[in-house]
């Protein structure tokens, strides 16, 4: 039995005025989630802890039942997904081109993302830019838009990646400071390599700044009403570390269904296939067509409706993705999870918010409640109430795979194995 999860990216929502009080979920009619909400239990999952935003990435390697610990940070897997080979010895960060401007000794960040700037101006602003700060190495690669990654490498020895971002991420706030962030650090020597590795990269971007506020490309700019590409804003730093492959942790082989960088990165880190994929029907219709054990779509027009702030296109986009679902009714041998990775707001300044997501769980072998309709509400009502990470261990029960709990077929503790894939008592 396949396993297809849908995740809609930002499901989750808040209530609005402009909705009659309702979420966009809840206003949206949506035939196709409300037909699988019927056939099977429904409830709310909390991506984390109540009340946590979480990223995306984080969402995901949650889902996919790996913990925090586990996580190598969004750089490194943005740094894979962009096809960057990573080294143990190195960290990766995401870096944008943005606007500042001096105020009283510190910098005020205009616009996080330089506005109008062109692809062969970056690249000429990368080539002026430092190599080397106190012994550390820096290499930054263009990746789009105003978007780069940073490599940093220590010269004489290993890197943290314990430290904090430089990118204030929210309108109107200055450029921060880098820190090494103490509660990540597990010893005395990890915080003081952080905050070697932290002034280093201070000093960095202070240089950087100084040779773009006076680059020849951006004194044109200046000249004719835009805005310079001044300032490299960093966040998510990211070390590679070694993690069970998904296909060992859950002895399911997997494929993930995405269009973007994050997911190649996530899929790849984990050994899992990859399709890439933005149109949302076709990646459905295919879906139900791949010999895997466990399938992943995603789409992320959910989450970026609800950015826009406007409530009233959150629900046209649902309605959108719900008519895409239709093909999944058919699917009678298929356990079918739909759900999103966290709640973004249409109203509201948080970009994304701690509430709990919607999911409806379907398959032959899964018990139906009374809920009717798929939304926050309704399915406030169903019978589940499950963290993120009880998902993956949910799904082998459904698939029939879920090993007795005390049971040890070699080392595996989580689902029963295929025998040709066990190690047997040999007698000659």
């Amino acid at each position: 039995m396949r396993a297809i999860v849908v995740l809609l990216d930002g499901l989750g929502d808040r209530p609005s005025k402009i909705l009659d009080y309702k979420t966009p979920l809840e206003a949206a009619n949506t035939p196709n989630l409300d037909e699988l909400a019927k056939r099977g239990s429904t409830g709310l999952m909390v991506p984390y802890k109540e009340g946590v935003p979480l990223g995306t990435e984080v969402a995901h390697f949650l889902l996919w039942g790996y913990s925090l610990d586990d996580f190598p940070g969004r750089g490194l897997i943005e740094a894979i997904g962009e096809g960057i080979e990573v080294k143990e010895n190195e960290i990766y960060l995401r870096a944008t081109f943005g606007f500042v401007e001096k105020h009283n000794g510190e910098l005020l960040v205009k616009d996080r993302r330089t506005k109008n700037i062109t692809k062969e101006e970056i690249e000429k602003l990368i080539d002026s830019l430092p190599n080397y700060v106190n012994g550390y190495g820096f290499e930054l690669k263009y990746s789009y838009d105003t978007h780069c990654i940073l490599i940093v490498r220590e010269e004489n020895g290993w890197i943290s990646d314990k430290i904090s971002d430089s990118d204030p991420f929210y309108k109107d706030r200055h450029v921060m400071k880098i820190c090494p962030v103490k509660e990540l650090c597990d010893s005395k020597i990890e915080y003081n390599k952080a905050k070697s590795t932290a002034e280093a990269l201070n000093e960095y971007l202070i240089k950087c700044f100084k040779e773009l506020d006076n680059h020849d490309i951006n004194r044109k700019r200046a000249k004719i009403g835009k805005q310079k590409a001044n300032m490299l804003l960093t966040k998510w730093a990211g070390k590679y570390k070694k993690v069970e492959p998904f296909s060992e942790r859950w002895g399911m082989r997997g494929i993930v269904i995405a269009n973007s960088s994050v997911f190649r990165g996530l899929a790849k880190f984990l050994g899992m296939d990859y399709v890439e994929c933005g149109d949302f029907k076709k990646a459905v219709e295919m879906a139900v067509d791949l010999d895997y054990d466990f399938i992943h779509i995603h789409t992320k027009e959910i989450d970026e409706a609800a950015h826009t702030k406007n409530p009233e296109f959150k629900k046209e986009v649902i309605e959108k993705i719900d008519a895409c679902l239709e093909p999944l009714l058919s699917l009678e041998d298929d356990l079918i999870i739909i759900t999103g990775d966290h709640s973004t707001p249409s109203v509201g300044n948080l970009i994304h918010s701690g509430e709990s997501v919607p999911i409806a769980i379907v398959g032959k072998n899964v018990r139906r409640d009374d809920v009717k309709e798929f939304n926050e509400r309704a399915c406030a009502k169903g019978s589940l109430y499950i963290k993120a990470n009880d998902l993956m261990n949910i799904i082998l029960n459904y698939t029939d795979r879920a090993l007795l709990y005390g049971l040890r077929p070699n080392k595996i503790l989580r689902y029963i194995p295929d025998d040709s894939k066990t190690k047997h008592l040999r007698v000659e």
